[in-house]
């Protein structure tokens, strides 16, 4: 029964993840990073600053997540089979 209603939301909780990646580069232009990245700081251009390893391990995580917690919500509700023992 908790497989029906916790599987669901995971799939989604993932997007929401993967969104806030994919949006995370438009605050770029943004007057503090200009002025921290040498004012050669734009939308989805960095400048001379890099990108560091935690935002590449989310984008992975959020990939992985979406791929495994969908995967895992097709066989929550399957029977298993019953052994004799």
């Amino acid at each position: 029964m908790i497989s029906h209603v916790a599987s669901p939301p995971a799939p989604m909780e993932s997007l929401l993840i993967g969104s806030g990646c994919a949006l995370y580069p438009l605050g770029w232009d943004s007057e503090e990073v200009r002025q921290t990245c040498s004012n050669r700081s734009d939308q989805f251009e960095l400048g001379s600053c890099q990108i560091g390893w935690a935002y590449y391990c989310t984008g992975a995580g959020a990939t992985l997540a979406m791929i495994l917690c969908t995967w895992l919500a097709c066989f929550a509700g399957k029977k298993q089979k019953q052994y004799p023992y």
